[in-house]
């Protein structure tokens, strides 16, 4: 029922709050509820009443000779015959707006959402993890420096195979992934027309799912900043552990699973929001906006590059520069400033939405 007076509110903004629009709106809500509690009396679930009764209400021009408001609702004549309204006209050619978006196609959008991005974390959270196996063969490595090093190198060599097939099957989630969210790339590109429907009910799925992402992205965050602690308790406490000095390197392989479970908590539960954002924001409708951002979570951007810029740079100093018994060090202040940017970043996200 919120989705519905929310619509009303949103078809009703662009006039002007005069005693016959009031009535109007009164009338509409009535009829509109009225349809909805026939639609849930047939068995119909609220999700789908809410949608037959936004199709079947969605059009207040056709709407208006019933309500008896055409003529409050007739847009106000243009006089175009100003130097202004003349200078305009030459000065830019007439913009083609895009096809509406239906509530369909945004439901459609939406569930396609839901259902690719826990194969999106999934792929983030194997990305963040692809070193460990690299970490074990380096500890393992550590027993035989002694006696034969080559031993040892070929021991830490054997860690890449794990680390490239866990980076393939990432690969492979996004790339399923992005087949299925293929079909609504316009979608995700703004390039539609907002509609009341769409954006009433937008809006009641983001408030609908707000308390999960809230609180996964609290779990997550805090999983981010302890991820500092395996490293240093490890480093600290066991430095000699097994007599190799792995200490640090098991206390490495800790902070990247705290790091990959706090993915695994906040991304599957953020896809209303990233849904919300893109079908609800305020650009998009005409064709000559090409030059718009594209939606892209300010956070997915970063967690796609974060971790795998990371890996590379640690990959690069141990290779490079046979630095395998500090080059951990990468890991938890890495671990750390990613907690710090996912505080920031959410704390920004949430400071926009309260002012849209």
């Amino acid at each position: 029922m919120n989705v519905i007076i929310a619509y009303l509110e949103t078809m009703f903004s662009p006039f002007p709050s005069t005693p016959r629009l009031h009535d109007a709106k009164n009338e509409l809500q009535t009829m509109m509820e009225d349809a909805y509690t026939g639609y849930v009396a047939t068995g119909l679930s609220e999700n789908e009443a809410v949608g037959r009764v936004i199709t079947e209400f969605g059009n207040l021009d056709e709407l208006a000779p019933v309500l008896g408001i055409s003529a409050e609702i007739a847009p106000a004549p243009r006089d175009g015959n100003g130097p202004e309204a003349g200078d305009a006209s030459a000065a830019r050619p007439a913009r083609t707006p895009y096809p509406a978006l239906t509530l369909d196609e945004a439901q459609r959008f939406a569930d396609a959402r839901r259902t690719t991005q826990p194969r999106i974390a999934t792929a983030v959270a194997l990305f963040t993890i692809s070193p460990v196996p690299l970490l074990i063969g380096a500890m393992l490595a550590g027993g035989d420096r002694g006696d034969g090093r080559g031993d040892g190198d070929g021991l830490t060599g054997l860690g890449l195979i794990p680390l490239l097939a866990l980076i393939a099957l990432g690969v492979i989630l996004i790339i399923g992934a992005d087949q299925k969210r293929a079909p609504y790339k316009h979608i995700a590109a703004y390039r539609f027309s907002r509609t009341p429907a769409v954006t009433a009910w937008a809006s009641e799925l983001e408030r609908g799912h707000e308390r999960r992402r809230r609180i996964s992205l609290q779990i997550a965050v805090a999983l981010w900043i302890l991820a500092a602690t395996p490293i240093l308790l490890t480093s600290l406490a066991f430095p000699d552990l097994g007599g190799t000095g792995n200490g640090a390197l098991v206390g490495v392989i800790g902070t990247l699973c705290f790091v990959a479970l706090g993915l695994l908590v906040f991304l599957p539960n953020n896809w209303a929001s990233e849904v919300a954002e893109i079908l609800t924001k305020q650009h998009g409708s005409l064709r000559d906006d090409e030059d718009e951002d594209d939606n892209t979570s300010l956070f997915g951007v970063i967690a796609a590059f974060y971790w795998p810029l990371l890996t590379a740079v640690f990959l690069a100093w141990s290779f490079i520069g046979d630095a395998w018994d500090r080059s951990w060090i990468v890991w938890p202040i890495g671990a750390v400033l990613f907690g710090a940017i996912a505080a920031g970043v959410g704390a920004w996200e949430s400071y926009r939405k309260n002012r849209r």
